[in-house]
């Protein structure tokens, strides 16, 4: 059991888990609104999230050499590993497609001075999450206009409402200074906050060219999410069964679509 603890430990530590679940955001727009898949794209990003977190989370202690043990040469294995896999597929990507991708890599390095305000790096991360799992493999796709707008405003709320555990997880440890959302209006007004978005994301998924009931239950489970949220939670409610929610809504998708 420690094994698989310690397994699971490091699946979720070095993103894998994150890539995977940015990948499958992908796929859902794919499947969602009929797009022909693009492989080389969905792999690219996946490789890119986990090497866009690592770098978020880890280059502090890189940069100060504090990464003499065993796991931190297992996550830096996976980040150069990352990296390379990114380049092949790159190069592989049509040109517009990877104008949009150097786009949003400048707007990932930009998030460490966006973070020290609190309320903004929310709404900032779900920015550019839709950015690049909506907009991006819409860019060659031939689909009517308003289904992109919706889908990428949809994307958004969710995203921004299933950050809101994170939120709340973290706020016993973010400095007073950056005033986040739980640190400002408390627990429970945050809550609220995320629930209230979902009631948007479940109107809209009325408008697209082709609703889904699937949108309407993954706007539920998120609703349990943000209620069963507290600072008291282990770590595995928000690093593993939160972040897998996209995981989860892929699966139904390919279950009953």
């Amino acid at each position: 059991m420690k094994f698989l603890q310690r397994l699971l430990d490091f699946y979720i530590q070095s993103s894998i888990h994150v890539g995977f679940a940015v990948f499958c955001l992908v796929k859902i727009t794919e499947i969602t609104v009929n797009i022909n898949p693009n492989p080389l794209l969905a792999v690219f990003i996946f490789f890119a999230a986990i090497l866009g977190y690592n770098f978020l989370k880890y280059v502090e202690v890189f940069w100060k050499g504090n990464y003499h043990s065993a796991k931190y040469y297992s996550i830096l294995f996976v980040s150069i590993f990352s990296l390379f896999g990114l380049i092949y597929q790159f190069i592989n990507l049509p040109n517009a497609i990877q104008m949009h991708l150097f786009v949003s890599a400048i707007l990932v390095l930009i998030y460490p001075f966006i973070r020290k305000y609190g309320m903004l790096k929310l709404f900032f991360v779900s920015l550019v999450v839709t950015y690049i799992t909506v907009f991006i493999p819409f860019a060659n796709a031939k689909v009517i206009e308003m289904d992109l707008v919706i889908h990428f405003i949809q994307r958004f709320l969710v995203l921004s409402s299933l950050l809101i555990p994170f939120e709340i997880m973290d706020s016993f440890q973010d400095p007073i200074s950056l005033q986040t959302f739980p640190q400002k209006y408390g627990i429970n007004k945050t809550k609220l906050f995320g629930m209230l978005f979902i009631i948007p994301f479940m109107i809209l998924e009325f408008l697209k060219t082709k609703s889904s009931l699937i949108s309407l239950f993954i706007g539920l489970v998120t609703v349990i999410f943000i209620h069963f949220s507290s600072k008291q939670r282990n770590k595995y409610y928000t690093n593993f069964w939160v972040e897998s929610v996209p995981i989860f809504w892929l699966i139904l998708l390919l279950i009953w679509q």
